[in-house]
């Protein structure tokens, strides 16, 4: 593995005039602090407490080429209509820019790609594009471990595009915004998408980030790093649906920061064939800042699903709520692992969390994990986490009303993960029943 480091440095130091922003002295500075933690680090494997439930062999094995022409001709069946109530849409094929679609776009709202903001407003991503050690792994034993954001690393020093979203001062977004990442990759290649999404005081907005990833099935590496503020009195509502085929490793990576009174929801749904991880690492940085985060994984085949939960609790009176529903068939294995943590002095905090997975194969298998960490004395904190199969007595009890099995599993799967589909925005509940009846016809 320490050739595959070297490698990837090499590559890195070779091509880095090819990566956006290196003549602004931050940006070249936060590239080259992240490729030197990733050259200490390298990818993250089971000695890391919060990977070490499944082995990405061909992420630690294979090198996967940073630069690729990727010359796929877009596939149009992979991009639906703008949705009625989408505000603005971008779009992005193999990592480039296609199209920003909008009709009239209301004041106070400015959406573009990455380089175009570096290119002509750089001092607005100064400090809201974050190093890897921001969000790296504080132990209780005071030592920070940085090898959990490895990827994190990796990510800053390769990204090449992305999304701007800034919603401006007490302007609430009328619909919502899509961020869409088509991938048709060539063989043995990489992606790697940094994306920022910032609201200023009072302001509202909801965010669609729709993730469709190599359907050619080749062997891929891709990830999208959303950095994320959420001002004094803003909301922000941030789904991310993610597809992929068989051999695609995605990575996705989520960090907030919510300020005093703000809100930040986020739900994640994975239906990927292959290897995919959703991270969340929430920071609630002021008093009566709140995060609900939710989590449906749907897995079937050999997929890997993994989802990742951390909430910070740094102020008094602020409040979490953590919900994963895990349905998995045939051979496939997830995992769920969820944090909460309660600085000292984090009086009033009160913070939830849910686990529930769902059998429906012998050979499926699932790992969860919940943890507390509370460092202040008047709080309330919760969790709880089950496993288990489809009721005998509730298939009974259709199947008596003269259900046929089929559709009776059916009933009982989709109820189990209405519970985080069904507290979704009218926005995206149909897409994300979509993506249900798909991964039963599947």
């Amino acid at each position: 593995m320490k050739n595959l480091q070297h490698k990837y440095y090499e590559s890195y130091k070779d091509n880095k005039l090819l990566f956006p922003g290196l003549d602004i002295t931050w940006l070249k500075e936060l590239r080259e602090e992240a490729i030197a933690q990733f050259k200490k680090d390298g990818f993250p494997d089971k000695s890391v407490e919060e990977w070490n439930n499944h082995s990405y062999k061909n992420l630690k094995e294979k090198y996967f080429t940073p630069f690729s022409d990727n010359k796929f001709e877009i596939n149009s069946k992979l991009i639906e209509k703008r949705g009625s109530n989408c505000v603005i849409r971008v779009v992005f094929y193999n990592g480039t820019l296609t199209n920003i679609e909008y009709d009239n776009l209301p004041e106070g709202i400015e959406v573009n790609t990455l380089t175009h903001f570096i290119k002509h407003k750089p001092s607005f991503l100064k400090d809201k594009i974050s190093s890897a050690y921001k969000y790296a792994e504080e132990r209780l034993s005071n030592i920070v471990d940085s090898r959990p954001q490895s990827i994190v690393a990796f990510n800053t020093a390769f990204h090449q595009e992305g999304a701007v979203i800034h919603i401006k001062k007490n302007v609430k977004v009328p619909g919502f915004i899509e961020l869409l990442h088509i991938g048709e990759y060539s063989k043995d290649t990489m992606q790697h998408m940094r994306s920022l999404v910032y609201l200023e005081e009072g302001s509202e907005c909801e965010v669609l980030e729709n993730i469709i990833n190599d359907t050619a099935n080749d062997l891929v590496f891709t990830s999208n790093v959303t950095d994320i503020y959420v001002s004094k009195g803003a909301s922000l509502s941030f789904n991310c649906f993610i597809k992929g085929g068989t051999n695609n490793i995605h990575i996705n990576n989520i960090h907030g920061a919510v300020h005093e009174d703000s809100k930040f929801t986020s739900t994640s749904i994975m239906s990927a064939l292959g290897q995919v991880r959703s991270e969340n690492r929430i920071n609630l940085l002021g008093e009566n800042a709140s995060t609900k985060i939710d989590m449906l994984l749907l897995g079937s085949k050999d997929s890997l699903l993994e989802g990742l939960t951390k909430v910070k609790h740094s102020k008094k009176n602020t409040f979490s709520d953590q919900k994963a529903r895990i349905i998995l068939n045939e051979n496939s294995k997830a995992s769920f692992q969820g944090k909460v943590r309660v600085d000292k002095g984090s009086d009033g905090t009160l913070a939830n969390m849910s686990s529930k997975s769902l059998l429906l194969s012998k050979k499926a298998r699932v790992n969860s994990k919940p943890e507390l960490e509370i460092l202040a004395d008047d709080v309330r904190c919760s969790h709880g986490v089950t496993i288990g199969n489809l009721s005998l007595e509730q298939m009974f009890y259709l199947r008596s009303r003269g259900i046929p099995e089929v559709e009776a599993r059916k009933l009982l799967v989709s109820s189990f993960g209405n519970i985080i589909i069904d507290d979704l925005n009218k926005n995206f509940i149909d897409k994300a029943k979509k993506i249900m009846t798909d991964y039963f016809n599947d």
